[in-house]
């Protein structure tokens, strides 16, 4: 299985997956309506929490990101993220791409210089693990000038009024089937 990238130049561009039981790659469609509204991504950090096969941050990347940094805990998803980061070199845009390997939560306490208005913070994770979604909130109130975008299920993951409850503003919303993509403010 492989996941395209769908605009920008590396438009097309399949990426690894890894296994299914492993990781849910956010959907085509879900992906496509954030870009949509998200074409031009010059000069923007892209961070992914939970990156997985890094289609969101590669996305970013294709579409002119400056910097993307991937962050995955699981080391077999990890050998799946690097082999992705160096199938960009025939685009040249690999060496704009850092893999980090740490808790999401330990990853937002260790870079908050990142935090800017050019700064887009994409968290998506198992969508049961609702404490980790939490802890995630918690930690991004921090991150007062960076833009914060969680994925979410209505079925099995953080409700919308647990978001709002630590104090965001919904700013936009995707939606495709029971998955959304919710902006924070």
């Amino acid at each position: 299985m492989s996941v395209n990238i769908l605009g920008g130049r590396a438009k097309g561009h399949a990426l690894f997956v890894p296994h299914s039981s492993i990781t849910r790659p956010t959907s085509v469609m879900l992906r496509r309506r954030f870009f949509d509204a998200h074409q031009d991504m010059t000069d923007i950090i892209f961070i992914d929490l939970c990156a997985g096969s890094g289609a969101m941050g590669i996305e970013a990347l294709s579409r002119g990101a400056e910097k993307v940094y991937l962050n995955e805990q699981n080391p077999k998803v990890l050998s799946v993220l690097k082999k992705n980061k160096s199938s960009l070199k025939k685009f040249d845009i690999e060496k704009e791409v850092t893999i980090t390997k740490s808790s999401c939560v330990d990853f937002l306490k260790n870079h908050r210089e990142l935090d800017g208005e050019d700064t887009f913070i994409f968290f998506d994770p198992p969508y049961e693990d609702h404490a980790l979604y939490k802890e995630v909130l918690k930690e991004l109130k921090s991150y007062s000038n960076s833009k914060c975008i969680i994925e979410t299920d209505r079925q099995k993951g953080i409700k919308k009024e647990v978001i709002e409850s630590y104090d965001f503003h919904i700013r936009k919303e995707y939606k495709q089937g029971t998955s959304y993509i919710y902006i924070l403010e």
